[in-house]
């Protein structure tokens, strides 16, 4: 078996077997990333693997008696011998966390679809605790009319909802290619790599790549999040940046990619840069700006790279921007998923300076300057 399957078929429970003896999904998480790495390399021909599931667990069981002797917490015994035990974990697998993901973007669509007075009847209703009476005389309609509101916006968000939740997730690829990345990042976490050429990549929260640098090429994929690159000068051997359909090229200079949501953006702080989509390419230098869109390159523009660059010494620059992005921003820093229910709230006008490392007193500050309010869900903060 390959180890790639191996690991795979496996990943669900060997993570719940993680989760319960450190307490910490976030460390079993990067702990089952370090059994991934440690199989592909070690891991002998799949024909003389008796027990293939054994050795597996085997990786697994060194590699968290060495953590908690590091953390000084070793435990007496580490059990794996049964192979009848079963190990669950309430912990989701990479695919699992796609279709829960999906399913709370489906949510999020399905109240946006409704008309305004149905969608606040069933918000005042289900979140303030609001009767059907007062609700009508709110909305200036009858006690009865409100109910009917109320009713609609619950049948088209089951509706909508279960649509989605039957639907086969073909996109796993992408939580997949994000588990088995070279480097990942969890929320709120800021990493410093140093690169086998010299040079140096700075990962955000909720951030992954992969890296391929040898004495012929030098080669950075960017999976998922944000990686601000000072890159070594090497004319010999330009230095190439791959995330989907974008590409960049560059000798020696410092510039970040952005990879979210279907989109990637180029923002360079030094030197030159060359973007391309494979059909066309364009020059950047110091404060300038690109966004690929759909796979294809749009116009270079101006941009304060050190307020856009910002995250990286630990601050969100804001300067008269729509909330919507704001909240995008925040995503890599806060444990939940954020989302806006109000097309209106989204293009609120917000200026400030935020540390990435107080997510809540963000929140916070949102809720004392703009009419708005959070709700939270586990897993989620709506903000509407």
């Amino acid at each position: 078996m390959h180890a790639d399957d191996l690991f795979q078929r496996h990943a669900g429970e060997l993570n719940g077997y993680l989760c319960r003896r450190l307490d910490s999904p976030e460390q079993a998480a990067d702990l089952c990333h370090e059994v991934y790495l440690r199989l592909r390399r070690r891991a002998p021909p799949a024909e003389t693997l008796t027990n293939p599931r054994a050795f597996l667990f085997r990786i697994a069981r060194n590699l968290l008696i060495d953590h908690l002797r590091q953390q000084q917490s070793r435990p007496i015994t580490v059990p794996l011998g049964d192979p009848h035990l079963h190990l669950e974990s309430s912990a989701p697998t990479p695919e699992s966390a796609a279709s829960s993901a999906q399913a709370v973007d489906g949510l999020r669509t399905a109240l946006t679809d409704l008309p305004d007075p149905v969608r606040q009847a069933l918000l005042w209703n289900r979140l303030d605790g609001v009767s059907q009476r007062e609700i009508g005389q709110r909305l200036g309609v009858s006690e009865r009319m409100a109910g009917k509101y109320i009713a609609r916006a619950l049948a088209h968000c089951r509706a909508l909802v279960a649509a989605l939740v039957v639907v086969v997730v073909v996109a796993a690829a992408l939580p997949w290619s994000l588990w088995t990345a070279d480097v990942r990042t969890g929320a709120g976490e800021r990493r410093t790599l140093t690169l086998a050429d010299g040079g140096r990549v700075i990962l955000n929260g909720r951030s992954a790549i992969n890296i391929d640098i040898t004495d012929q090429h030098r080669r950075v994929e960017v999976v998922r999040g944000e990686a601000l690159f000072q890159v070594a000068s090497d004319q010999a051997h330009p230095f190439r940046v791959r995330a989907g359909d974008a590409r960049v090229r560059v000798t020696g200079t410092r510039f970040e990619v952005r990879r979210r949501d279907g989109t990637v953006r180029l923002t360079v702080a030094e030197g030159s840069v060359a973007a391309s989509d494979g059909r066309r390419e364009r020059q950047l230098t110091a404060d300038q700006q690109v966004h690929w869109r759909d796979g294809r390159l749009g116009p270079v523009a101006a941009v304060d790279a050190d307020a856009a660059l910002a995250w990286a010494r630990g601050r969100l620059v804001f300067r008269d921007r729509p909330l919507g992005e704001l909240l995008a921003d925040l995503g890599p820093y806060h444990p939940d998923r954020l989302g806006l229910l109000n097309d209106a709230l989204a293009g609120q006008r917000v200026s400030g300076t935020f540390a990435t490392d107080q997510p809540e007193a963000v929140l916070s500050a949102l809720t004392r300057t703009l009419p708005v309010r959070v709700l939270r869900l586990p897993g989620l903060v709506v903000l509407y």
